[in-house]
């Protein structure tokens, strides 16, 4: 498998590695999604304003060479699949969407499947899942997707301009009203978007994975009436997913299961529904100080445990 590794990040994915390949030299993914994606919402201004986020997307998928529907049938909403997108033989995509879904999910979704076709080796069926970031490292296609799709949902002139320099949780409400966005998308895109340096991302509660192990073998042993032997800390709040701006290096990126410190606002935010803020060091490399607001992430997963919800940050300076 080929690895190729560009301003400090490692790509192995075929269809990534054939992006970074497709130009004669080697360009950075991450900065070529942005850059099709800006180019895709400059043809969309030459037409004309278009204020509706549902009607943009459709005209820019239409652009792209992509028909959006919504999936029909008795199975949709049942498989966790948010969106799908294939290539048709005339190399033009279809690209379905699950209906069931808020408006902020079903507009990224359909963003995100735009995506997928800018990469050359697109073909065949893609699925955008709803628990697509919870493996340890969430598939680098994707991560590029939401990427650029957070790019055509928000495109950065209109976002800086709705934004009017404010930055924090504060006008995350209304930038969703104008971009039809979800509440999390919108906080990632607050940090993609600052010109500065900037740190967003999911937090779940989570123990260590050794912990997580004792654990699962402590009550696998109780069901045959043996004591567990040891004590297991609490979990704690843990990296899940992660979005930097273009200014933030790698040393401002938090490992994934990386914890917080249990005298983070992170941790007041997950107590109590408002927001919290403080000025804290993030747990990375960097020791660099900034502001950092939290709050309960509006959606929570139905397995989450009571008590422990999912918690978004936002981190700048």
């Amino acid at each position: 498998m080929e690895r190729v590794r560009i301003n400090g990040r490692r790509y192995s994915d075929p269809d990534v590695v054939a992006l970074i390949r497709s130009n004669g030299r080697a360009i950075d993914p991450q900065q070529e999604v942005v850059r099709k994606a800006r180019e895709l919402n400059q043809q969309l201004r030459d037409l004309g304003e278009v204020p509706d986020p549902r009607r943009r997307l459709e005209i820019l998928a239409s652009l792209a060479g992509v028909k959006v529907a919504p999936m029909d049938g008795p199975g949709v909403g049942k498989s966790g699949r948010e969106a799908l997108v294939y290539q048709n033989s005339d190399g033009s995509s279809r690209a379905y969407y699950d209906p069931n879904n808020s408006e902020g999910r079903v507009n990224f979704s359909i963003a995100h499947e735009i995506v997928h076709t800018f990469f050359p080796n697109s073909g065949g069926a893609r699925f955008r899942s709803m628990v697509a970031d919870d493996s340890k490292e969430a598939n680098e296609l994707e991560m590029l997707c939401h990427r650029g799709a957070a790019e055509l949902l928000m495109p950065i002139e209109e976002f800086s301009e709705e934004l009017r320099g404010e930055m924090g949780l504060a006008p995350v409400r209304r930038l969703c009203e104008r971009f039809g966005s979800s509440y999390e998308a919108t906080v990632y895109r607050l940090a993609t978007a600052y010109p500065g340096l900037a740190v967003a991302g999911l937090l779940r509660f989570r123990h260590r994975l050794e912990d997580a192990r004792r654990l699962a073998f402590r009550n696998q042993r109780s069901l045959f009436g043996e004591d567990g032997q040891g004590i297991v800390p609490p979990p704690k709040l843990r990296r899940q997913s992660l979005y930097l701006s273009e200014d933030a290096g790698p040393d401002y990126t938090i490992p994934w299961n990386k914890s917080f410190d249990e005298l983070s606002c992170v941790y007041r935010a997950a107590a109590k529904l408002e927001v919290r803020s403080n000025r804290e060091q993030l747990p990375n490399k960097s020791a660099d100080f900034g502001a950092i607001e939290a709050i309960r992430a509006p959606y929570q997963k139905p397995e989450n445990e009571p008590g422990f919800p999912d918690v978004l940050f936002l981190w700048w300076r």
